[in-house]
């Protein structure tokens, strides 16, 4: 587990993020794709494992939530006090890819901003299924890793979460498939985030000096987080001219995943089959699914 020292969080701190993630549409799709891909969850079990406070606490008030039994995975002693205090409850520290949950414990799990940050994502694919009952969902959102000019800019800007290295800058289509295939079915995917809507949050990011989502140090102090709600407010106007230019260059790809898989019986290794032009199931189906889904 990646820890960070415990900071005191006040609630101002925690309204201004909330605030922020507000006024930050990108981060809105992503709560929107989820909610939707999981559906009506009255009487359920459900732990989301959500790097986003802010997307968790949204995803427990937002409609289809009421009646469920939550759970939440912390990655750090930081992470777990800002969801404390955010009122979230069922907080549970967990050192990926270990859950400490008893097999069978939930009908549905959502994790989000997780799974680049994981060495062993197969293994928690493995976890993740033992602690799910029969025939139950897994809602997965990921980086669609691709060479973009995001990328390269938000490197050259050094726009990363010191507290919360990296393993993987996201998954392609087989990556993916090869991830899930043991133990899970896709049932649907989609995309969000285009090229204009992640490069004006790329500028936000850059001119507030805060990546608002994590929990770094600066986004958890009040004064920091003052100026970046200032800054986002200001970026309202360029946020939805932003949204009108995706619309209209519709055809450019989409820099996130958001799916749903179904957990299978029993978790079997699967050797992955080719297709006679060379081509994998993951690069025939599940690629082209995500590589055109439009939402």
């Amino acid at each position: 587990m990646n820890e960070t020292l415990p900071m005191d969080i006040s609630a101002e701190v925690v309204s201004l993020r909330m605030k922020i993630f507000l006024r930050s549409p990108l981060r809105r799709q992503l709560l929107s794709r989820l909610m939707r891909l999981l559906d009506k969850t009255g009487g359920q079990r459900v732990l989301e494992m959500v790097a986003d406070d802010a997307i968790g606490a949204a995803m427990r008030h937002a409609g289809g939530g009421g009646g469920a039994a939550w759970s939440t995975v912390a990655v750090s002693e930081t992470h777990a006090e800002v969801l404390t205090e955010t009122g979230l409850d069922g907080i549970h520290l967990a050192d990926l890819p270990l859950l400490p949950f008893e097999d069978g414990t939930f009908d549905a799990v959502v994790i989000s901003d997780m799974l680049e940050y994981v060495k062993d994502p197969t293994a928690l694919m493995a976890d993740l299924h033992r602690i799910l009952a029969p025939k139950t969902k897994l809602i997965l959102h990921v980086r669609r890793r691709r060479r973009s000019l995001v990328g390269l800019f938000r490197r050259l800007a050094g726009l990363t979460d010191p507290t919360r290295p990296m393993v993987s800058t996201g998954f392609t289509p087989p990556e993916l498939f090869d991830v899930l295939k043991d133990g899970f079915d896709v049932q649907e995917t989609s995309g969000y985030g285009r090229f204009f809507t992640e490069f004006t949050n790329l500028l936000a990011e850059l001119f507030s000096g805060v990546i608002p989502a994590s929990c770094e140090p600066a986004a958890l102090v009040e004064k920091r987080l003052r100026r970046t709600a200032v800054v986002y407010t200001v970026f309202i106007p360029l946020f939805w001219l932003a949204q009108l230019l995706d619309t209209v260059f519709f055809f450019l790809p989409d820099h996130h995943v958001v799916l749903r898989a179904r957990r299978r019986m029993l978790w079997v290794p699967r050797v992955t089959p080719h297709l006679r032009d060379g081509r994998n199931i993951a690069e025939a189906t599940l690629g082209y699914r995500i590589g055109t889904t439009i939402t």
